[in-house]
């Protein structure tokens, strides 16, 4: 907001040539009226100064409140785009899958994981060390999974379950492998495009 230059202050001077005061002692009609000018010359002088400062006021206060408008809307962008960056992450993790496609195997005391790779839904993959877990019991059907926040996949902590796991969040699920009461039995179908799992 542009503010306007403040008027330029003439201020009439008096001369000794004119009669200031009368023979009676009293302000002449001239100086009365070079004085009245001076005055008025003044108090426009104070009421323009007085404007300027208020427009300028206004104008410091208009900007502060832009720039406050400007941040907030920047943090509104920031929350939105992380909300977007976080539900985007979180559909590559819960359409994510493995191959091959069934990496377990189970005797009736120990569940072996095969090494495999994961890919994500957003196109990125990551090669996933293989281990071996001990079993829940013969007769039980174990979901194996593991978490990891990271997605850096290698050497990680697998975890069973005798409820289906739900891949989501830092969930990965690897799949599922009836545990046998004798000898070895080859696991289910791991999570597969767009991540659902078979026991």
């Amino acid at each position: 907001m542009a503010v306007a230059p403040l008027p330029v202050l003439r201020i009439p001077t008096l001369s000794q040539a004119q009669p200031f005061v009368d023979k009676d002692g009293r302000l002449t009609n001239e100086a009365l009226r070079r004085l009245n000018e001076i005055l008025g010359g003044l108090t426009r002088q104070g009421n323009a100064t007085a404007e300027a400062i208020n427009a300028a006021n206004l104008a410091a206060a208009a900007a502060d409140a832009a720039q406050q408008a400007a941040d907030m809307a920047q943090i509104a962008a920031d929350q939105a785009q992380s909300s977007g960056n976080v539900t985007s992450s979180e559909l590559a993790l819960q359409n994510s899958y493995i191959s091959p496609v069934s990496v377990l195997t189970a005797t009736p005391t120990t569940i072996t994981i095969a090494n495999h790779t994961r890919y994500y839904a957003d196109g990125t993959s990551v090669p996933v060390n293989g281990a071996t877990i001990a079993a829940s019991g013969p007769g039980d059907t174990d979901y194996v999974y593991y978490d990891q926040p990271s997605r850096a996949g290698g050497t990680v902590s697998y975890q069973i379950s005798v409820t289906q796991p739900i891949q989501s969040g830092d969930r990965h699920v690897i799949g599922a492998v009836m545990i046998p009461t004798v000898g070895t039995a080859n696991g289910g179908r791991g999570p597969r495009a767009p991540g659902t799992v078979e026991p």
